[in-house]
C-alpha cells in the first residue's frame, strides 16, 4: 500500500519515466547523446575531415531536393514540341522531332512511367497503360524485367535538368541530314574553325580611326611629293 502511495505520488510523467517503454526510450537518447558528443570531439580533432563529411552530406541533400518530378518532365516535353514547332522543317532537326514526337505519343497512350531514385528520377517507357484489362498486362509473368531497363529509358532527371532532352534539343534548328552528301571531314565543325570572334573583331577593325606616326606621316608626304618632282623635270625623249 505504501509502494502503491509512492508510485501515485510520481505523477504521470514520473510513472512513464520507470515503464517500460520510458526506459526505452531514455536508453535511446543516451546512446543518441554519446554518439553527438562523440561526433563533436572527432570534428575537433580532426576539422579538414569533418569539414568533407558537412560538404558531402550539404551536397547529397541538395541533389536529393534538385530532383526534377514527372510534372517537370511533362512540361519540358511540351516546351520542346513547342519550340520545335516555331522552326521549318527544312530548318529543324529531324532526330530531335522524333524523340519529342515519341515522347508525346507515349504521354498520351498512358505509357510513360516516373521512378524517383532518391539522387536521381528517370523516365522510361510501359508496354501497357495503368487501365489496360488485356492479360499481358495484367498477368505479373510477362511484365517487363528491370535487365529490360535499359532498352525502354528514355531520360534521366538530375539536379534539376532533364539530360536526354537537353541533348537532343542542343541543336534542334540544324537539319542534320542535310550534310549527309558531303564528305565525312565536312559534316563536322571544330569550335576551332568557327572563330566567328575573330572574325567579328575583324570586321569591327575598319571602322576604328587610323593612327599615324610622325615618322609614317613624313614618309607618306615624301612618297606623295616624289612622283610630283619627276614630273616637274619633263622627259627629253617625250619632248622631242
Amino acid at each position: 500500500m505504501a509502494a502503491a502511495a509512492v508510485g501515485g505520488g510520481r505523477g504521470l510523467w514520473g510513472r512513464l519515466g520507470e515503464s517500460r517503454i520510458g526506459r526505452w526510450w531514455r536508453a535511446l537518447l543516451q546512446d543518441y547523446a554519446a554518439a553527438a558528443r562523440e561526433a563533436a570531439s572527432d570534428a575537433r580533432r580532426r576539422p579538414a575531415a569533418a569539414a568533407a563529411s558537412m560538404a558531402g552530406l550539404a551536397g547529397a541533400a541538395a541533389c536529393v531536393a534538385a530532383v526534377p518530378s514527372a510534372e517537370s518532365f511533362e512540361a519540358a516535353t511540351v516546351e520542346a514540341a513547342d519550340a520545335l514547332l516555331l522552326l521549318s522543317p527544312a530548318t529543324r532537326s529531324p532526330g530531335a522531332d522524333r524523340h519529342v514526337q515519341r515522347l508525346l505519343r507515349r504521354r498520351d497512350a498512358g505509357r510513360l512511367r516516373y521512378r524517383h531514385l532518391l539522387f536521381a528520377a528517370v523516365v522510361y517507357e510501359a508496354p501497357h497503360a495503368d487501365d489496360t484489362a488485356l492479360y499481358p498486362a495484367r498477368c505479373r509473368y510477362l511484365r517487363p524485367r528491370w535487365r529490360d531497363l535499359p532498352a525502354r529509358l528514355l531520360d534521366v532527371g538530375f539536379w534539376g535538368r532533364w539530360w536526354v532532352l537537353g541533348a537532343r534539343l542542343r541543336d534542334c534548328d540544324v537539319n542534320e541530314e542535310e550534310f549527309l552528301g558531303l564528305p565525312a571531314r565536312l559534316r563536322r565543325v571544330d569550335p576551332h574553325q568557327l572563330r566567328s570572334h575573330r572574325n567579328e573583331s575583324l570586321f569591327l577593325e575598319k571602322f576604328r580611326p587610323v593612327a599615324l606616326t610622325a615618322e609614317e606621316i613624313r614618309r607618306a608626304e615624301s612618297e606623295a611629293a616624289a612622283p610630283a618632282r619627276g614630273g616637274g623635270t619633263g622627259d627629253p625623249a617625250g619632248a622631242s
